[in-house]
């Protein structure tokens, strides 16, 4: 018997595309902020570290997070730019109240339900005439770049980055990272949500328990780009 007859599925619709047809119903329909919000303490990070010199430039890098595989990422971005001499702060979006200290502002979010995680999004507009003044990179961490490809870069920054750039039109970006994100189901404690949804996922990317589409090199290399503009 043909298998995707079986499935009830049109011979000319591969599974892929049904599978990810599924994914994005369900996200679609769900509430917007039912889960995203960061599920334990563990899952933030927030350091910093002074520069060398007295009138080291600083930057905020500010995140927003699922199950801290974007904090980690952040963590890496500033560990980076501590490295180079600057003063950096590592903070979580909803723990920060003034960007009026910083001399550059480093935004990222993971992607969720196709969208910005809500703190990151809150945050972009209740600062945005302050963001507006200031240099600015941002950087968003999503599955849909398991890929770093040409083809898959210009569909991510125009499916996530885009919108929220078009809204905030006097925020112009140094730079843009497009970075992969991460799946573990032996560390991170998912929802039954969460679960149905990347165990499709896997079928569709081919991973079981666990996968990580973060290339640490790119992300140190994106890095020391912002701090070279920033300089």
């Amino acid at each position: 018997m043909n298998k995707h007859r079986s499935l009830g599925v049109h011979p000319r619709v591969p599974l892929k595309a049904l599978y990810l047809f599924m994914i994005g119903f369900i996200l679609f329909a769900s509430p917007a902020n039912l889960f995203s919000s960061p599920r334990t303490n563990d899952d933030l990070i927030e350091t910093s570290c002074v520069g060398e010199d007295q009138g080291a430039q600083r930057i905020l890098v500010a995140y927003d997070t699922i199950h801290g595989s974007t904090a980690e990422v952040a963590d890496h971005i500033g560990a980076e730019l501590c490295a180079r001499g600057f003063t950096v702060d590592i903070r979580f979006v909803g723990n920060v109240s003034s960007l009026e200290d910083y001399d550059a502002v480093i935004i990222g979010s993971a992607i969720y339900e196709f969208n910005w995680l809500p703190d990151a999004r809150r945050f972009v507009r209740h600062h945005y005439a302050t963001l507006a003044s200031k240099p600015v990179a941002v950087f968003i961490v999503c599955s849909a770049m398991y890929q770093d490809t040409p083809e898959s870069r210009d569909a991510v920054q125009k499916a996530f980055v885009s919108p929220l750039l078009n809204r905030y039109p006097a925020i112009s970006p140094l730079s843009i990272g497009l970075f992969g994100g991460a799946v573990d189901f032996n560390i991170n404690r998912y929802n039954l949500f969460e679960k149905f949804v990347l165990r499709i996922l896997g079928k569709v990317l081919g991973f079981t328990d666990s996968a990580d589409w973060r290339d640490w090199e790119y992300i140190s290399e994106w890095a020391q780009e912002v701090g070279d503009l920033v300089e």
